[in-house]
């Protein structure tokens, strides 16, 4: 999963921050002006031990990383201009816990990399590498805690998508309503992620008890990974495994909720259609969540949750169970189990980022540990 964190409250509320002002010797300021300007390391390690029943053909045992939540680290960091005004920048880069190496060769700050203006009255304008808003109904779904309940192959992007050359605003929060909104160049031939233009609204709702979000994104020339999500034909075509697919567009539609019944059982709700075109052909998919989070104790916390999608190539049926034990405000520990339900001749039972089943259906258990520092 990819996930921008200084826009979840998942992240801030639980990412302790080593704030430190910038030298003066450095910058030539003085220390009137440093102490207006500060820098934040922050990230996070996770990992887990996986066992699958078959995952292309066999059981597996392996390590997968970023399973609870990304491994990553990043700097952000704000200058106040005076008047209200602030100059902010966010950089992040995702690696392989596992063995170190960078999650994209090809991007060293693959989970963003922007700088912008904020007045709290205004709002704030970013410009730079983005994810596309259908990550803000995240929060309000079973993959927040899981990248194996995600839904098939995150080609609705609530896991992350991402989008270079672009241009953002965020309003100011009005009775806990947000608006923002995305715009993104073309990339060209050369952009591994989108080659066309692109644009991303979303408003956000956060009460007291209610937490919901409405999306929509259209992407031209985007690239999708069909196995992923099981499809063993995409768009009329005979899918290479694990190979990219240029499509000519993604529209991705989506909304999510979640709601406090009580101090310790939470409900959640999400359904996202997502619909291709290429090759003179269109295709959907659509997929509907459930989940219940209860928590035994402030530190610990169950989620059970069903999935449904359907798929030009089929359907699947996806349960999830979820325990999660917090060490500290920085540390957890979790255990998982997950069951997928592949209908169709063309659909495999797969759970996001495991190989696909070599039958109709995939089980998998997890125990890992997350830290945030």
């Amino acid at each position: 999963m990819q996930i921008e964190k200084q826009n979840d409250p998942f992240i801030t509320e639980h990412v302790v921050k080593a704030k430190f002002a910038i030298a003066a010797a450095l910058l030539g300021v003085s220390a009137g002006a440093m102490a207006q300007s500060s820098v934040t390391l922050f990230g996070v390690l996770d990992e887990a031990l996986v066992y699958a029943n078959n995952a292309g053909g066999g059981a597996t045992v392996q390590m997968l990383d970023s399973y609870h939540w990304n491994t990553m680290w990043g700097l952000e960091g704000t200058d106040d201009l005076g008047g209200g005004l602030k100059a902010n920048f966010y950089l992040a880069n995702y690696f392989n816990l596992s063995n170190g190496q960078n999650f994209n060769s090809e991007s060293f700050f693959y989970g963003g990399a922007w700088v912008g203006l904020s007045k709290e009255e205004y709002g704030a304008v970013t410009f730079g590498r983005h994810y596309d808003y259908s990550v803000y109904l995240l929060p309000n779904m079973p993959g927040v805690n899981a990248t194996l309940a995600q839904t098939p192959g995150n080609l609705d992007h609530t896991g992350g998508g991402y989008l270079n050359n672009a241009l953002s605003y965020t309003s100011p929060t009005f009775g806990g309503v947000t608006f923002s909104g995305l715009y993104a160049l073309p990339g060209g031939a050369t952009d591994p992620f989108n080659t066309g233009r692109a644009f991303s609204l979303s408003l956000t709702y956060r009460g007291s008890r209610l937490r919901a979000a409405a999306v929509a994104t259209k992407i031209n020339g985007a690239y999708v990974t069909p196995t992923l999500a099981g499809m063993n034909t995409f768009l009329g075509q005979d899918v290479i495994p694990y190979a990219k697919v240029h499509v000519d567009s993604q529209n991705i539609y989506g909304l999510s909720a979640s709601y406090d019944l009580t101090s310790k059982f939470t409900v959640q709700a999400s359904y996202t259609d997502v619909a291709f075109a290429g090759f003179n052909q269109y295709e959907s998919l659509r997929t509907a969540t459930a989940s219940a989070v209860y928590a035994f104790a402030p530190d610990l916390k169950l989620t059970g949750a069903y999935q449904y999608a359907a798929l030009e190539s089929g359907d699947m049926n996806t349960y999830s169970l979820f325990l999660d034990y917090f060490l500290s405000k920085q540390t957890d520990v979790y255990a998982a189990a997950h069951y997928a339900q592949a209908g169709g001749a063309s659909q495999s039972a797969v759970l996001f980022t495991l190989a696909p089943s070599s039958t109709s259906r995939q089980v998998a258990v997890a125990v890992g540990i997350r830290h945030f520092f």
